[in-house]
């Protein structure tokens, strides 16, 4: 999936040179976040906007990204995923993930649904170049070759391990006691039959630093679920760092977490 997200797949941006264009007089449009810093990297903070069309319920489609250019004032539009451009309440990141002097633009669509389902993008607008260097659902595809297995085991307890990074933990699941009984454990504590979780490979993405002169690494979040998607058990917790070279995302460091 990776190479959809390259710049071939982005380059139909527009500037707009005209000083006077002002995308908020355009019926129906409305500013959803604004954020300021230097995107292009000409060492002048720009101005980046979020932008969509109002639906029903306070949901927002076709929405897409504005940068003016803190210099010369031109107007650039860059267009997302015309299914991957909507969402209830989204927001706006700026920060480099790259070391460049130019921060990258981080974009958040909460969509909702039982999964809390959100599309994320990461974009450089280095020397007013627009390139996806994250699109929608990119992070399925990096997170399950790490082969998470989540099994029961008895006295309430579970197994998250990763046979690719040859890692795991117990999960203490006794809380639970009450809504596990006759279903899942006998009265006492043995798996009435084998018994496997899941992964929720749509992860919540968050912008970090570990190191404070380090570029920003994103956090993924995905949701280990038990018997159904609504019994949540914790989170599986990785961090990843983007790599120039192969304009791809690499785990880093090469383990995970499990947050409860």
């Amino acid at each position: 999936m990776q190479n959809c997200y390259i710049n071939s797949c982005i380059n139909s941006y527009r500037n707009y040179p005209d000083n006077r264009f002002n995308y908020a007089n355009r019926q129906n449009t409305y500013t959803l976040d604004r954020q300021i810093g230097d995107v292009n990297g000409d060492g002048v903070a720009d101005t980046v906007y979020l932008v969509g069309e109002k639906s029903q319920n306070n949901f927002f489609e076709n929405i897409r990204v504005m940068v003016q250019d803190g210099s010369t004032l031109q107007w650039y539009v860059i267009p997302l995923y015309s299914n991957y451009s909507m969402s209830f309440d989204p927001w706006l990141f700026l920060g480099s993930f790259t070391s460049f002097s130019s921060k990258e633009i981080m974009v958040s669509l909460p969509v909702g649904g039982s999964g809390a389902l959100t599309y994320y993008y990461v974009i450089s607008f280095y020397n007013n170049n627009a390139e996806y260097m994250l699109g929608p659902e990119q992070f399925t595809d990096l997170v399950q070759p790490l082969k998470f297995e989540i099994k029961y085991m008895d006295n309430f307890k579970v197994l998250v391990k990763s046979s690719k990074l040859n890692q795991s933990y117990i999960v203490d699941v006794s809380d639970r006691k009450e809504f596990y009984e006759g279903t899942v454990y006998d009265n006492k504590g043995k798996l009435i039959k084998p018994l496997d979780g899941f992964i929720i490979y749509q992860p919540h993405l968050y912008p970090v630093k570990t190191d404070g002169i380090a570029p920003y690494k994103l956090q993924a979040q995905n949701a280990i679920a038990g018997t159904s998607h609504a019994d949540r058990l914790g989170y599986t917790v990785t961090y990843w760092q983007y790599n120039r070279q192969s304009k791809s995302w690499d785990l880093d460091p090469e383990y995970f977490f499990v947050m409860l």
